[in-house]
C-alpha cells in the first residue's frame, strides 16, 4: 500500500513539475512575441515621424497600395522615405521603408538613399498575416482615408492595424507626420 501511495504522489509531483515547466515556456515564447511586437511598433513609428521627401530626387515620399489578400484581408503595402535619427535608420543618408505583410509576417525593409554600397534594415513580426493603413490629408483634422493619391506631399497622419489569421490584431497604430501636420 505504501509504494501504491508512493507512486502515486510520485506521478503527482511530476505532473507539476512538468506543468511548470510547460507553463514557463510558453510564458517565454510570449514574451519573445511581445518583444518583437515592440520592436516593430518602435521601429515603424520613429521612421514614421521622420518620414519626408528625399533630400536628393529619387522616389516618392510617400506610397500607400491598398490591396487585399486571397483570402479577403487587407494586405496594404506602404512606402516612404525617412530621414536616419536614430538606430538602426542612421543619420548619414534619406532611407526608403517599406512595410507590407508577407507569408513570414509583417516585413519592414529599410535601404538608404544614394549610398554606393547599400545596407538594407530588415525586421520581420510573425503571425501578422494582414496590415490596413489609412491615412488622413494635412492640414484640419479630417476624415480617415484607405487611399493616398499625392506622392510628394506627406499625409496628416496615418493608421496602420495589424491583422491575424482571426482579425484586427491589438490597437491600431497611429502617428502624427511632422510635415503633414502642419501643410
Amino acid at each position: 500500500m505504501a509504494i501504491a501511495l508512493f507512486g502515486v504522489v510520485a506521478l503527482l509531483v511530476y505532473g507539476a513539475a512538468r506543468a511548470g515547466v510547460d507553463t514557463e515556456g510558453r510564458l517565454a515564447t510570449n514574451h519573445r512575441r511581445l518583444q518583437s511586437a515592440r520592436a516593430m511598433r518602435t521601429l515603424l513609428q520613429d521612421a514614421l515621424r521622420n518620414a519626408r521627401p528625399a533630400v536628393r530626387p529619387g522616389p516618392p515620399a510617400f506610397t500607400l497600395e491598398p490591396r487585399l489578400s486571397a483570402l479577403g484581408e487587407p494586405a496594404d503595402r506602404l512606402s516612404f522615405v525617412a530621414a536616419g535619427a536614430s538606430p538602426p535608420l542612421t543619420s548619414d543618408a534619406d532611407w526608403l521603408v517599406t512595410v507590407e505583410p508577407t507569408p513570414a509576417g509583417l516585413a519592414l525593409t529599410a535601404k538608404p538613399l544614394g549610398v554606393r554600397a547599400p545596407t538594407r534594415v530588415a525586421a520581420l513580426l510573425p503571425g501578422i498575416t494582414g496590415l490596413k493603413i489609412r491615412v488622413q490629408a494635412p492640414g484640419t483634422v479630417s476624415r480617415w482615408s484607405d487611399t493616398w493619391a499625392f506622392l510628394y506631399i506627406m499625409p496628416r497622419a496615418v493608421e496602420l492595424t495589424y491583422w491575424t489569421d482571426s482579425g484586427p490584431a491589438d490597437l491600431p497604430l497611429r502617428v502624427l507626420l511632422p510635415l503633414g501636420a502642419g501643410s
